[in-house]
């Protein structure tokens, strides 16, 4: 992972956005027409004042790509010029990550400048105005359900959330906690880029999980008004929580799971489950599942012959992005899961004879 936005190689054509989403379309708009593009944008985020800055005349191509998910809608939105907007109160959680460019961005008394390295968060009920939209900025934009946000803190916190967040409005993605968020919407915007497309129920599954946890992710990342709660000191010792979420892991290890799915298994808040997976292994719940699941991979793979394959085995285990669960198979064992395949396959070729020859050399208990 990068300290840089999800800039996927430059301004060159991606094929992000180009399937159709779950049910609603994707919306592709590339126009010369201010009129028309604005139009475009209010009627995939919110109705918003949109004026050009400077130079009043269209003078480069405005683009814009959005799709509609559970809980998310994402667009990715270049104006080509300079240019204000002004939704005034969102009513909604919303994040602006800039892939190019600089975007001036205000909520309520909060103002800090976006760009590649940091982000801005905003918050409902309070008046969003981006009174400078650099004619070079290119932004993924993230409008996030409210109902979606609040209903995730309340299963992290173990009880009903009675009023809206307050988000700061920078997030440093450079830092590691940014970063991690970062790397978990660049996942989701690869696996909208899947050639597969949609309606493949792997990927519907696997982007409804991704909501979740860009969204759980940037209620534990990013700094907000009930931050405090989230990460109350709690009562440490209580072995039984811990044992109804690993007896619910090894029941389903390839299921998806967010913190606060983990919580509402345990019965217990997301951070005192933390607390308990810490105190008993030295792990937090997540880093617990990876484990059990390369343990499942590696099992699954010594078992493989020529009909294995390595990809199919993963996902079937849970993990959604390959480079990633080689990178932390290669760290877990030494070895590739390819490694781990072919070895298993070359040993079922082998002739019985050579085998038990085998078996007899690594035997120690067999004199010279």
């Amino acid at each position: 992972m990068t300290d840089s936005a999800p800039d996927r190689g430059g301004e060159k054509p991606s094929a992000l956005f180009a399937m159709p989403p779950r049910t609603n379309p994707a919306l592709r708009c590339v126009t010369d027409d201010i009129d028309e593009f604005r139009d475009n944008l209010n009627s995939v985020f919110y109705p918003a004042e949109v004026n050009l800055v400077g130079n009043r005349v269209q003078t480069a191509t405005a683009e814009l790509s959005a799709v509609r998910l559970n809980h998310l809608t994402i667009g990715r939105a270049r104006f080509g010029n300079e240019a204000s907007v002004d939704p005034g109160d969102l009513g909604t959680y919303h994040v602006n990550v800039p892939v190019t460019g600089e975007v001036v961005s205000w909520c309520g008394d909060q103002h800090t400048v976006a760009t590649p390295r940091r982000a801005a968060v905003f918050t409902p009920n309070e008046h969003t105005i981006l009174p400078l939209w650099r004619a070079d900025a290119t932004q993924i934009c993230i409008k996030i359900d409210r109902a979606g946000l609040e209903g995730e803190l309340a299963h992290m916190l173990g009880r009903p959330v009675d009023k809206h967040i307050r988000f700061e409005l920078e997030m440093d993605l450079t830092s590691p906690a940014g970063a991690r968020w970062l790397s978990t919407l660049r996942i989701l915007l690869d696996t909208l880029d899947d050639p597969a497309g949609i309606p493949n129920p792997g990927l519907i599954s696997q982007i409804a999980y991704l909501e979740r946890a860009l969204i759980s992710g940037l209620l534990v990342q990013q700094p907000h008004s009930m931050t405090s709660q989230l990460y109350a000191p709690t009562e440490v010792s209580n072995p039984r929580a811990v044992q109804k979420v690993i007896d619910h892991i090894e029941g389903f290890p390839g299921s998806q799971y967010t913190i606060g799915d983990l919580a509402v298994i345990a019965g217990v808040g997301a951070r005192q489950l933390q607390n308990l997976f810490q105190e008993q292994f030295g792990m937090s719940p997540t880093t617990y599942i990876r484990q059990i699941r390369l343990d499942g991979v590696r099992a699954e793979l010594e078992r493989g012959d020529d009909t294995t394959q390595v990809a199919s085995v993963a996902l079937n285990w849970g993990f959604n992005h390959l480079g990633r669960f080689a990178s932390h198979y290669e760290r877990k064992f030494g070895e590739a899961p390819s490694h781990t395949l072919r070895a298993a396959v070359r040993s079922r070729h082998e002739p019985r004879d050579v085998r038990l020859a085998t078996t007899k050399r690594l035997d120690p208990s067999q004199s010279v």
